[in-house]
C-alpha cells in the first residue's frame, strides 16, 4: 500500500467544529459573567462598612487597629481595588478575544498567540498587583488615624504564587504556539 507523504491534515469535522463553537460561546459567557461580577462586586463590598471592617479585621488579625469607614476612606479603598480589578477585566477581555479566534477556527495564528501572551502577563502581574492593592486598601482605611495608629501591611499569599506559576505556564504555552505557527508558516512557504 503506497504511503502518502505530503498529505495535509484533515479539516475538523462539522460536529467537532460545532463543539468548538459551543465551547467558545460557553467560555465567552463565563467571561461576560466574570466581567459583570468584577464591575459590581467591589462597589457592593465597599458600600457596606460592616463588610469592609469584618474583612479587614481578618486580614489584619487584630482588633486593636482603628479602621476609618467614612465615605472618603471607603472611596479610596474602592479605588485601590481597581488595581486588581483592572487586570482582571483585561485578562477576561484577552480570553474573550482568544476564544473568538478559536471560534473562527484560528488556533495557531498571530492573534491567538498574542492574546494568550497578554493573558499570561495579566496573571503574572496579578502576583504583584494583589498584595499592593491590599496594602493600599488598608492604608486607605487607616490614613485618617492619628500618627502612630496608621497601618501599612504587605503580605503575599499562596494564591499569589499560583497566579505567578500559571502566568508563567501560559506564557510558555504561548511561546510554544508561536514557534509552532512560525514552523508551519516556513513549511507552507517551501511547498
Amino acid at each position: 500500500m503506497p504511503r502518502l507523504q505530503n498529505r495535509s491534515p484533515a479539516l475538523p469535522s462539522a460536529p467537532s467544529s460545532l463543539a468548538m463553537k459551543r465551547l467558545a460561546w460557553s467560555i465567552k459567557l463565563f467571561c461576560l459573567a466574570g466581567a459583570l461580577f468584577t464591575l459590581v462586586a467591589p462597589a457592593m463590598f465597599w458600600s457596606h462598612p460592616n463588610w469592609v471592617e469584618s474583612s479587614m479585621r481578618q486580614m489584619l488579625v487584630s482588633d486593636s487597629v482603628i479602621l476609618q469607614t467614612d465615605g472618603q476612606s471607603l472611596f479610596y479603598g474602592w479605588l485601590s481595588s481597581w488595581l486588581v480589578n483592572g487586570l482582571r477585566l483585561f485578562a477576561l477581555w484577552q480570553v474573550w478575544v482568544l476564544f473568538s479566534c478559536y471560534q473562527r477556527g484560528e488556533v495557531f495564528g498571530v492573534e491567538p498567540v498574542r492574546r494568550l501572551r497578554r493573558f499570561a502577563f495579566a496573571l503574572a502581574a496579578h502576583t504583584l498587583a494583589a498584595p499592593l492593592s491590599d496594602t493600599l486598601a488598608v492604608l486607605a482605611l487607616t490614613l485618617g488615624n492619628p500618627p502612630g495608629n496608621r497601618v501599612l501591611t504587605l503580605h503575599f499569599a499562596f494564591e499569589h504564587g499560583f497566579s505567578l506559576f500559571f502566568g508563567l505556564l501560559f506564557l510558555a504555552i504561548a511561546r510554544v504556539m508561536f514557534e509552532a505557527s512560525r514552523v508551519a508558516q516556513e513549511n507552507a512557504e517551501f511547498v
